[in-house]
């Protein structure tokens, strides 16, 4: 089993990477009624500077977890603004979107790149969790090309 370090140093209870094997090939999509559940929760982590957002000046305080699933489904950070005196909530999908109609010639797999801002961390989530539970259904099948995404991203 792998570890993803910028997840574990966020929250090191966060699951290890299954292995490759256990995981099911992109080319074979599974049909929606055999689909898991999405089951979402939040977990509040200390306000951390990912990698990701390192040089933008943003502490993620919150990561969506789809139980199953290698990474998270969605964060929360908070970013200052230059000269404001606060600053604004943002959230980000990060599902891997794996067999969606094409959305370039080259590959119908993409990091699903969605965001939106708001004035509360509550505001945040809410529209984090209404984008990945309608827009992403999906997102607890174990797709090995989201295992790779969990990998790219994370470790």
């Amino acid at each position: 089993m792998e570890r993803l370090p910028h997840l574990h140093t966020a929250r090191p209870d966060w699951p290890e990477l299954a292995p490759p094997g256990q995981f099911l090939p992109d080319d074979q999509p599974v049909p929606a009624e055999q689909w898991p559940a999405l089951n979402l929760r939040w977990w509040d982590i200390s306000p951390t500077v990912l990698e990701p957002e390192s040089f933008a000046r943003s502490m993620t305080e919150s990561l969506l977890e789809a139980v199953g699933v290698p990474a998270p489904a969605a964060r929360v950070l908070y970013k200052r603004e230059y000269g404001a005196r606060h600053g604004r909530w943002i959230w980000i999908c990060e599902v891997h979107v794996v067999g969606a109609p094409v959305k370039s010639a080259a590959c119908c797999n993409y990091d699903c790149t969605e965001n939106g801002r708001s004035t509360t961390r509550d505001g945040a989530r809410e529209a984090a969790l209404i984008h990945v539970r309608d827009g992403h259904p999906d997102a607890a099948v174990p797709y090995l090309g989201r295992r790779d995404h969990a990998l790219r991203r994370w470790a």
